[in-house]
């Protein structure tokens, strides 16, 4: 699969190098996109609360992320009760489901060791820029 982006333009900040990806219009809600930089191709996605960065591949057998949908989750509740949460804010691998949070790269229940890379993002004149910086959490 070839990225749908590609940047080899670099810019610096305090935290270090950033990437030209696109412009904000091109990425539509909750679409993920496929995106190289610095030689290496990472996982990108707009969606309503943001947007955010993170590995190309699930940490279970390498599946790749962005092939993937973005959802929400079922969160712990009482027996019988059936709570919808984090709407946008979870990643599902393609080839087997398991589920990951954009936000923190952690399985969600912890039904997978490890986790998926989180990376920086900034938008700056509504453009978008990704660092290959982990966020640490």
């Amino acid at each position: 699969m070839s990225a749908d982006f590609v940047s080899t333009e670099v810019t610096s900040s305090a935290d270090g190098a950033f990437y030209r990806v696109a412009p904000i219009e091109d990425f539509a809600l909750n679409e993920l996109h496929s995106v190289e930089i610095g030689g290496r191709t990472i996982t990108m996605v707009r969606t309503e609360n943001g947007i955010f960065s993170f590995g190309s591949r699930c940490p279970h057998q390498g599946g790749p992320m962005c092939s993937g949908s973005i959802h929400g989750t079922m969160l712990p509740s009482d027996p019988d009760e059936y709570v919808y949460g984090q709407d946008g804010e979870v990643i599902r691998c393609p080839w087997h489901a398991y589920e990951f949070s954009i936000r923190t790269g952690e399985s969600i229940g912890g039904a997978v060791r490890g986790r998926v890379p989180v990376y920086q993002v900034d938008v700056r004149d509504d453009v978008v820029y990704a660092s290959l910086i982990r966020i640490k959490r």
